[in-house]
């Protein structure tokens, strides 16, 4: 084969050469000077890049949908695992002066992964706050500071050590980690006579996209809407008072509860309808808690519900935190397995045979819940709503292949009770998160009728004190992802 020689192929050849380089360099210039950035405020052992063999273990840790742990899933370029207020705020600088976007888990319970990956192809990093999880018990003022990272099961454990009469309304599901799942509302066994967990908060901080230290009253006199959703805004350590200096960021107060309460589970059976077609029998399943004794429990269901057919067999008597193991699948468990993040039983069980399928789950609302006004927190969902219902669908590891076999029919479900459901908007949960929805533009600009279309659907009319309070707070919409809320400019 013979060679091409021309004088006019060279400086084109030349022009694509220095194009194609260029940003490889840049990407590896940005890296090297975010690391060194986060170097200069050490944290260095607290960064795990690509290159850390322990990298793969702590992103893993918290992902609890393995459709996003896949050779193909966005990874960040660095995950940051913080010890003190100090270190995220470095983080957060860092990521900012060198064009970073940046996650911050909690948990890893987000049902579309947003607090660990990212659609676009810009470089991220994660801000594990697993590490931050102080929970401080005050029993003689009923209160109690935690941090973002604690998980509910560390906030129970550390109640029941000081107190059996003390409960706060949180989450039933005790891996849940305390500082997304308030932002999101948090509605848990106590909700129709407590109200949301974020409901019971009375202080907070938070860190902003310079990297400021913000203080704020919530719940004292209801005043202040935006102590959560407002995108990744951090929940933070408490400064400046007499507590140590890495105090928890969210003061909460607690509940006055009877020692003896009564969980059930209970359920009835449609065999009778179908005797021909058992294919067809179903059944109902009722979980409930009941603060009180259990015959005045097993009186009133006879009374006013007497098809449930309860009776004193199916009611057991014991403390809150003992309910909170029977009704999260961990009957007979000592206290310390509210400690375990790691604890998989319950996972299991879900993807064992006879629990593939699909299932709808209706939480009844209503009680305290119709009292307390929409505009209290960013939550809306108050008055005048029966239920929320959650649409799910299970599948063996193995058959990921066929995943999209099953989305479809559960969105065609979800179309389905359209119905039935909340209108103009349809509402929904934001901490059951649906991209669906909508999401915001790839190249960082979304318009407010864009980000109306899932910021009403989660927040309703709250939607624009939100907006208000990012125009204000994060400006450059430092703080981002698929469906976070932008400032507005008229």
């Amino acid at each position: 084969m013979g060679f091409l020689h021309s004088s006019s192929l060279f400086p084109f050849l030349l022009v694509f050469i220095v194009s194609f380089s260029w940003p490889i360099t840049s990407s590896a210039d940005i890296y090297g000077d975010f690391l060194h950035c986060l170097s200069s405020s050490s944290i260095s052992n607290l960064v795990y890049t690509q290159m850390n063999s322990s990298y793969s273990s702590i992103l893993e840790s918290t992902i609890h949908n393995s459709r996003f742990i896949t050779p193909t899933s966005p990874k960040p370029w660095v995950i940051v695992t913080p010890l003190h207020v100090s270190h995220v705020q470095a983080t957060i600088r860092c990521s900012k002066k060198h064009g970073l976007q940046l996650r911050t888990r909690s948990g890893g319970h987000d049902f579309e992964g947003v607090s660990y990956i990212s659609e676009s192809e810009s470089p991220f990093v994660i801000i594990d706050l697993a590490n931050l999880r102080s929970v401080q018990v005050d029993v003689e003022n009923e209160v109690a500071w935690v941090q973002s990272g604690a998980i509910m099961g560390e906030l129970y454990y550390e109640i029941a050590q000081k107190s059996g009469t003390l409960a706060f309304p949180g989450a039933l599901c005790h891996g849940v980690a305390f500082g997304r799942y308030i932002s999101g509302g948090g509605y848990g066994l106590l909700f129709r006579k407590y109200g949301l967990a974020a409901d019971n908060v009375i202080d907070a901080e938070f860190i902003d996209a310079n990297g400021r230290i913000l203080k704020q009253k919530i719940n004292g006199g209801r005043s202040v809407l935006g102590y959560s959703n407002c995108n990744n805004v951090f929940n933070k350590q408490n400064a400046g008072t007499k507590r140590h200096s890495n105090s928890p960021p969210l003061a909460i107060y607690f509940i006055q509860i009877p020692r003896r309460n009564v969980p059930f589970d209970h359920d009835i059976n449609n065999e009778h309808h179908h005797p021909r077609r058992p294919e067809l029998n179903g059944g109902h399943h009722f979980q409930h808690h009941v603060l009180g004794r259990a015959n005045e429990l097993v009186s009133l269901m006879q009374n006013i519900f007497p098809e449930l057919g309860l009776t004193s067999k199916d009611c057991n008597e014991m403390s809150f935190v003992e309910s909170i193991l029977a009704l999260g699948l961990l009957p007979n468990q000592n206290l310390e397995i509210l400690l375990d993040r790691n604890y998989r039983g319950i996972w299991s069980q879900l993807f064992e045979p006879e629990a593939r399928g699909a299932t709808l789950n209706f939480v009844a609302y209503s009680g305290k819940m119709d009292e307390i006004p929409e505009s209290a927190v960013p939550f809306p969902h108050r008055k005048g709503n029966l239920y929320k219902i959650s649409y799910n669908i299970r599948w063996r590891e193995e058959d990921n292949v066929n995943s999209e076999r099953y989305i479809p029919w559960m969105r065609r479900l979800h179309s389905y009770m359209k119905s039935f459901v909340s209108k103009s908007p349809r509402e929904a949960y934001v901490n059951y998160r649906d991209l669906d929805i909508g999401k915001n533009n790839e190249d960082g600009y979304t318009t407010y009728a864009q980000m109306s279309t899932w910021g009403r659907t989660y927040f309703k009319n709250n939607f624009d004190r939100l907006v208000k309070i990012m125009t204000k707070i994060d400006p450059e919409t430092f703080f981002r992802h698929q469906q976070s809320i932008s400032p507005y400019f008229g």
